[in-house]
């Protein structure tokens, strides 16, 4: 039988801060002991309320009669300060432990929420180091806030707590800005006189309710030898910071969880103590795992979505509040398209911490006064993961991420100390490339990926002549050897240069007669190469240097069966082009179809292009020709003679026959410089 229930939309009760996010809670919590069908659940980032009832003006008023005549709020006594100063001196959590069995059960959970003790005391963030936070009293907090509900006005603030509609003046209540941020006191730089931040006592009396409920408890990783940790609901370790101005001002984070459904107080409460989110076979314990679980749909049944506050400090070392940072939808399974891409999404990060790779990075100090030992490489690729969470449809947050990625991998290539601590990053899947560019149709990307994609599968893609790693395991396993190897030529030169020095190196490690090592996955169409080749001004080449070292991370071994875009008609007459025409098949590693006799048998050899690219470079460009022409007579198939005006930038030429290209676009460019002949009429 469907059960029809009335809803009220608690529109002061938002996610806008964590102190309205906690009322939320704390409000299902003190009406559900008047009223315990009560539901509620979030819509639209404000909290709802949902009963029996037959008007949302009905519950309203039952809602507000229960508040004022039959709840009274949890009675908040700091008993454990005196054994946590022991503790404090004796660096063990033993004096809470023993003060925690001559306590009430609800003494025992009001402590639970604020320490854990697991050898030493453990401090719920959200409320601070046992109940304070820097000079906030939060017992001496809910005391003004109490006192406030004998005030004539108090129904009005009731109303302005539920509604978010004031009618009257708030009343000060100091000490609640951690939560709060709003209702802090703004002071005005350079002046002496400031705003006081104002807030209605219920929203104070019904966040410290919903605070109690996020009770800690001791939590064990997975293994026979892993030592416990103190677990809170939904809270997590920091982002680590981004440079070392910000090292220390973060404290934690809490991922303020959000349910679409209407729950009733009892099944909220067992979802906060569920509140763990999974990482595989480990719990999430930083924000970027939250994320990754998030997308993945590795949380609690029932979480549509969460909010990440930052617990931050701003003006005073002592002090933090709880800033609001975004929200991250949790993964769905209503359509089964939706619950393939969000799980593809997932799979893709997961790379970064499955492979070890992530927990290998150095970790930054936490006190402020170790900033000499800061790294910087684990902030910004948290950062991005997270906020690839946040909005995983924009190709930019993606994009940012490989460039983050390869800059990390370059720093700890070039450094020894980070060599020997680190991994390389493994292969990244080919669906980071179709996330970062959806559709692609940049030219600067098609050349980059094309060139990335060379010896894909092989010991020696392209990825060797970027980084100093070795490739093992048929393409599969990467590795950092003792010395950096010497082709690894990449740097952050002239792009073309640069370009250049790949193709030699590459063609300088294989033996003479190996074939030609510049095999790919990925080919260019013949369009694209002719703008490279003469230097087209609107073709960045800077931009596609730029992208190389983050296209060189992903994976290409898988072929692309995609249909080879048609080229266009070229000038005939372009001199670049038809050099760049007879040379080209002396560079292309696979056998062409024009020679009908064995095909595979004429196949160019690395000596012999290394030749022709050493006459290029320095010039000699009728020497390569003429190397060329007798190539291509000892295969059988005389060519026309050459024009006089086959000139171009020899820079320009070299990057051109490093990038991929179709079979059928080689051979269409060759066959116009063989000369006709009886048993070959074309």
């Amino acid at each position: 039988m469907i059960q029809r229930l009335a809803a009220f939309d608690c529109h002061g009760i938002n996610t806008d801060s964590l102190g309205n996010y906690l009322c939320g809670l704390g409000l299902l919590s003190a009406v559900a002991h008047g009223w315990p069908g009560l539901r509620g659940c979030w819509r639209d980032g404000h909290f709802v309320l949902l009963g029996e009832t037959t008007s949302s003006e009905e519950m309203l008023n039952r809602v507000v009669d229960l508040l004022q005549n039959r709840w009274e709020p949890t009675p908040y006594e700091r008993w454990w300060v005196g054994a946590q100063k022991k503790d404090t001196k004796a660096k063990a959590s033993s004096a809470i432990w023993a003060e925690r069995n001559r306590r009430s059960l609800k003494e025992v959970r009001l402590l639970d929420a604020h320490i854990v003790g697991t050898g030493r005391n453990r401090f719920n963030p959200v409320l601070g180091t046992g109940g304070n936070v820097g000079k906030r009293d939060l017992a001496k907090l809910q005391k003004d806030a109490a006192k406030l509900l004998s005030d004539p006005q108090r129904e009005k603030w009731l109303h302005a707590t539920l509604t978010g509609e004031a009618t009257i003046p708030l009343p000060d209540l100091q000490s609640a800005g951690t939560w709060f941020v709003f209702a802090n006191k703004t002071y005005n730089s350079g002046q002496e006189w400031y705003r006081e931040g104002r807030l209605s006592p219920w929203s104070v009396l019904f966040a410290l309710e919903g605070a109690f409920l996020l009770a800690g408890d001791v939590a064990k990783r997975l293994g026979a030898k892993a030592r416990p940790y103190a677990a809170f609901p939904f809270t997590c370790d920091p982002l680590q910071p981004a440079n070392d101005g910000c090292i220390g001002l973060s404290k934690a984070e809490f991922w303020a969880p959000l349910w679409y459904q209407p729950a009733t107080f009892i099944e909220v409460v067992a979802l906060l103590q569920r509140g763990m989110a999974r990482l595989g076979g480990r719990a999430a314990k930083a924000p970027h795992e939250f994320a990754i679980a998030a997308r993945a749909a590795g949380v609690d049944a029932g979480v549509a979505e969460f909010v990440r506050y930052e617990l931050r400090q701003t003006t005073s070392s002592q002090v933090y509040e709880a800033i609001p940072r975004g929200h991250i939808t949790v993964s769905s399974s209503r359509s089964a398209t939706m619950q393939v891409e969000t799980a593809t999404e997932a799979q893709l990060l997961m790379q970064l911490i499955a492979s070890g790779w992530l927990d290998k990075l150095p970790y930054e100090p936490r006190d402020s006064k170790q900033k000499g030992k800061f790294v910087g490489l684990r902030g910004p690729i948290e950062a991005a993961i997270v906020k690839i969470a946040e909005s995983p449809s924009e190709p930019e947050r993606w994009r940012e991420l490989l460039l983050l990625l390869a800059a990390a991998q370059a720093r700890i290539d070039r450094n020894k100390n980070l060599r020997d601590r680190c991994i390389p990053l493994p292969l990244l899947r080919a669906g980071w490339f179709a996330r970062a560019w959806p559709g692609i149709t940049q030219p600067e990307i098609i050349i980059a990926r094309s060139i990335a994609s060379i010896g894909a599968g092989s010991d020696h893609p392209f990825l060797v002549n970027v980084f100093g790693v070795d490739v093992v395991k048929n393409g599969r396993g990467i590795l950092f050897p003792k010395a950096r190897p010497q082709r690894s030529v990449w740097n952050s030169g002239d792009p073309g240069q640069a370009m250049t020095q790949v193709l030699q190196r590459r063609l300088i490690d294989a033996d003479t007669m190996d074939p030609i090592p510049l095999d790919a996955t990925r080919r260019c169409p013949a369009a694209l190469v002719y703008r490279l080749l003469r230097g087209d001004p609107s073709l960045d080449l800077e931009l596609i240097a730029h992208w190389l070292p983050a296209l060189s991370l992903i994976d290409w071994r898988i072929p692309n069966h995609s249909k080879r875009i048609q080229s266009g008609p070229h000038s005939p007459a372009d001199g670049a082009w038809l050099l760049h025409a007879l040379l080209r098949p002396l560079f292309h590693p696979r056998a062409l179809r024009i020679w009908e006799k064995n095909p595979d048998r004429v196949l160019p050899h690395a000596g012999l292009a290394l030749r022709i690219l050493h006459l290029v470079r320095h010039g000699a460009i009728d020497e390569a020709v003429q190397l060329a022409r007798n190539r291509y007579l000892a295969w059988g198939r005389a060519i026309v003679v050459p024009p006089v005006d086959l000139r171009t930038t020899t820079e320009n030429l070299a990057v051109a026959l490093l990038v991929p290209m179709h079979d059928l676009d080689v051979e269409q460019l060759l066959v116009r410089w063989f000369q006709p002949s009886k048993n070959n009429p074309s």
